[in-house]
């Protein structure tokens, strides 16, 4: 349970405050931080700054911890908003105070803020991300070490339903992508997978800030987002059927540049993949299996024989929506129908299952839809040959 506090005296401050902060810091300013008025919180951690800054050219470091520490553990837990506020107000002026030390004080400085950006009262968690801003344009390049808990914050307060709140997160947003974009510091093997957790989640909000995060890793030439494509493919293939018009075309253009950097990339893990859009090919939203389609020509142009161990699954979601009611769709099937054609009848000598193929063909050599059923009769001399030479059986 949080202490209560009451403003208005220094002894009543005193009462939440231990007097090894008091000896730390003077009285004034921690009455100061505590007080309603935004303006005196304000002068009170320009007080603080400045007394960070005697001890910083000082070299007192010890003392400098201290004083977040008490600040965190005493004034950021009080009961009272004003008094959380104003110890944000402290923290932000230390890290300020420090200059270019600041980076080694984040594991002290960042807990108490990240904590504060989900604080019940909406004033409290808009100055979080105002203090964690001013903390991350003074530390820069050593906030990448703790990315994945800075990003995870803000995830939350993506969703966040106050105007101010989201307006401060979208500041911090954009300075934190800069961070990364620029430090050549940035584990994304280590980030990833927090990345993966947070993809299926339904709030509109938080799917744009992911796909932005997305585009954003996507756009930096040194990092190898292919490779990590598994982790997060799929959540971004049902965001293609999100009622907000908006998330759909943001994620259409991440897809698209995605699969601009597959085509440029000498090494995928098509396995996955394909088992992606296999899977969003069937789905009941017209725009995913359209997009699901329109993948699959150029990844067999690209994966060439190395997708022929997904030929089956590939050509039953083919043949399934060369009958599709939508023209669009028909036209997305068939281009990757022909190329899938074309690349069997090429692969005489490659080593795969095709009695598989010819299970997935003869299911649909008995469909009531005209344009699947001449479909898979055009299939049938090109796999059966194969299936010969392979030892497969006829259907």
């Amino acid at each position: 349970r949080r202490p209560t506090v009451s403003l208005g005296s220094a002894d009543q401050i005193k009462a939440q405050a231990s007097s090894h902060l008091m000896s730390l810091l003077p009285a004034s300013t921690i009455r100061a931080l505590g007080q309603k008025e935004y303006e005196k919180r304000k002068q009170a951690a320009l007080e603080v700054e400045a007394h960070v800054r005697e001890l910083r050219d000082a070299q007192q470091y010890e003392k400098i911890n201290a004083i977040v520490k008490h600040l965190a553990l005493e004034l950021a837990n009080s009961a009272q908003a004003h008094v959380r506020k104003g110890a944000l107000h402290a923290l932000s002026g230390t890290a300020i105070g420090l200059r270019q030390h600041a980076g080694q004080m984040l594991p002290q400085l960042l807990p108490p803020v990240l904590s504060a950006l989900s604080d019940p009262d909406p004033r409290v968690r808009y100055t979080a991300c105002e203090a964690l801003y001013n903390i991350a344009k003074v530390a820069r390049s050593s906030c990448v070490a703790h990315i994945n808990e800075i990003f995870d914050g803000l995830f939350k307060l993506s969703a966040d339903t106050d105007v101010q709140v989201q307006n401060g997160m979208q500041l911090l947003d954009r300075l934190m992508k800069d961070v990364v974009t620029e430090s050549e510091a940035f584990d994304l093997a280590a980030f990833m997978p927090l990345l993966g957790e947070r993809i299926y989640v339904s709030n509109p909000f938080s799917r744009q800030f992911l796909v932005g995060w997305i585009s954003t890793l996507g756009s930096v030439p040194d990092l190898d987002l292919v490779a990590h494509l598994p982790v997060f493919l799929d959540g971004l293939f049902h965001m293609l059927a999100d009622a907000n018009r908006e998330i759909r075309t943001q994620t259409f253009d991440a897809l698209n540049q995605l699969l601009r950097e597959i085509g440029e990339a000498e090494e995928v893990d098509y396995a996955p993949l394909f088992h992606v859009l296999v899977t969003h090919c069937s789905s009941r939203d017209k725009f995913t299996t359209l997009t699901s389609l329109s993948w699959l020509h150029p990844l067999i142009s690209h994966a060439q024989a190395l997708m022929l161990p997904f030929c089956a699954p590939v050509l039953n979601a083919v043949l399934s929506s060369l009958s599709h009611p939508e023209e669009e769709l028909r036209e997305a099937a068939a281009r990757a129908d022909t190329s899938l054609r074309a690349l069997l009848h090429q692969s005489n000598a490659a080593q795969f299952e095709m009695g598989t193929v010819l299970h997935a063909l003869a299911a649909h050599l008995s469909s009531a839809y005209v344009p699947t059923l001449l479909a898979a009769l055009q299939w049938a001399p090109v796999a059966a040959p194969q299936g010969g030479r392979e030892g497969g059986s006829s259907p």
